[in-house]
């Protein structure tokens, strides 16, 4: 299960990087119109310039709008529209209209190709996108009416810089997001284990708390019960007031250990519940798959918010027992900044989530029933999940700051 959730974890991450290059490549797209629009004397085919930036600008909006990670098909298509753009950059200027003479067309939009494939997939893949768009550009100089054989010094080593740039700029890029990942991988993965040790110091210190007690009040009482026993079992006149105090001490000893097997963890107040302990009792319930359960400090509720939380996670992991050919699940709860948050995570196969499609082949009936549950609290149900990556069901209830501990 750490594997599967570092390899999920790495690709938050991963996503997180591509999403903030989205800001480049649009500036990039900015630029290449400004281009356009300030250099008409020289677009000798400003239809097919005016079709390439409006793709380059459907294809932009695209990756801004899609909630996916990148997929090697879309990788595949952002390098083809790139390195398109580069070669166009040759036929939409006039013939022997060189980078010497002019900005270039494309830009710098082509270079968000070489970033995407370096913080996806590496810096080995950034390079080789790299190259591939290096080489786009230097055809793009035959497409502009220009033989290799009539290039001139100056205009082998733009092209031979250029190349240089996209290739340094795709492994630098890709050694930079691979560190960036790893570190926030490991950080999440400390974190975690810090909460893990935390969570067990806690439990040792209730533990702790609780055996001292049961030993000055419970134990106490007990060996007096049994002293006094043994005396009146010796001695040849038992008085009756006597045997009623032992049973009066025994009886109030009886309520004050009944008392703390039932107390609430942390001394939730009347009609509040521990949403810890309520995860754990439908954890021990689940047949089929390992399930650990955590938090971070106490996480104390109303009945109805803990009732439907717990209600919502049990049915959570009934889907991953029936679904998921999962081994391990986890359940993780905090209360910060007046929210309950809850996640359920699994190592199982995952599937492509999409509630409109789910819904029209009514397959969306227990997850429709975990967001009613969610909802009616006023919170919202988030699914992560994708094929061969597990799934991860997050729940967010926002509680007033009374009411969360």
């Amino acid at each position: 299960m750490g594997a599967a959730m570092d390899s999920s974890a790495a690709e938050r991450y991963r996503r997180t990087l591509a999403r903030g290059a989205l800001v480049f490549r649009w500036v990039t797209l900015a630029w290449m119109s400004v281009l356009a629009l300030t250099e008409t004397g020289t677009l000798e085919r400003p239809v097919l310039a005016w079709l390439a930036i409006g793709t380059s600008a459907a294809w932009t909006l695209w990756l801004s709008l899609s909630d996916s990670p990148p997929s090697s098909a879309v990788l595949g298509f952002d390098l083809l529209v790139c390195t398109s753009l580069v070669l166009l950059s040759g036929l939409v200027v006039s013939d022997g209209v060189t980078i010497t003479n002019r900005p270039f067309f494309a830009a710098a939009y082509p270079v968000n190709a070489v970033l995407l494939w370096a913080i996806v997939k590496g810096p080995t893949a950034g390079i080789a996108a790299g190259a591939m768009v290096g080489l786009a550009f230097a055809f793009s100089r035959p497409l502009n009416g220009i033989a290799f054989a009539e290039l001139t010094r100056p205009e082998w080593q733009n092209i031979g810089g250029a190349t240089v740039l996209y290739l340094v700029g795709g492994g630098a890029v890709g050694l930079v997001a691979r560190v960036l990942v790893e570190s926030g991988v490991a950080l999440e993965k400390t974190t975690n284990e810090l909460l893990t040790e935390r969570e067990r110091a806690g439990r040792l210190a209730e533990r702790e708390s609780l055996a001292r007690e049961i030993h000055d009040s419970v134990l106490q009482a007990l060996a007096l019960v049994h002293k006094r026993g043994r005396e009146l079992a010796t001695s040849q006149s038992i008085s009756s007031d006597e045997v009623a105090s032992l049973a009066d001490i025994a009886g109030k000893q009886e309520g004050e250990l009944r008392s703390l097997i039932l107390r609430q963890p942390h001394d939730a107040a009347s009609g509040r519940l521990s949403l810890r302990d309520a995860l754990e009792k439908q954890a021990r319930e689940v047949e089929g798959v390992k399930v650990t359960v955590s938090s971070v400090g106490p996480v104390v509720l109303d009945a109805q918010a803990t009732t439907e939380m717990a209600a919502a996670v049990r049915q959570a992991l009934e889907n991953v027992v029936r679904h998921a050919d999962a081994t391990q699940a986890s359940v993780f709860a905090e209360y910060e900044a007046g929210v309950v948050t809850v996640a359920v995570r699994d190592d199982g196969r995952g599937f492509d989530y999409d509630e409109a499609e789910l819904e029209a082949g009514g397959k969306v009936g227990m997850l429709k029933s975990m967001k009613g549950r969610i909802v009616e609290l006023g919170g919202v149900m988030e699914v992560d999940s994708a094929q061969g990556r597990g799934t991860e069901i997050e729940f967010r209830v926002p509680i007033d700051e009374r009411d969360g501990a």
